[in-house]
């Protein structure tokens, strides 16, 4: 298995379900990636805020998606 970090923002469409968010689909750079299944999500305290961190896969491969509350 071959793993690359990428700090590279991205749009993520969330929907809300039983108050909490579930990452649907996202685009990175010119490329759009359906999410088919929410693998696992945690969340963590930091100074500034929230970050929550969502492993995702679509058909073909896994993506994790982190999102911040005090930068959004």
């Amino acid at each position: 298995m071959l793993f690359h970090r990428i700090a590279e923002p991205v749009d993520v469409l969330v929907a809300f379900r039983e108050n909490r968010p579930e990452p649907m689909m996202f685009r990175w750079g010119n490329r759009h990636y359906q999410v088919r299944r929410v693998n696992t999500i945690y969340s963590e305290q930091q100074q500034t805020g929230k970050k929550i961190t969502f492993s995702v896969s679509d058909d073909r491969d896994i993506f994790r998606l982190s999102f911040r509350s005090d930068t959004m």
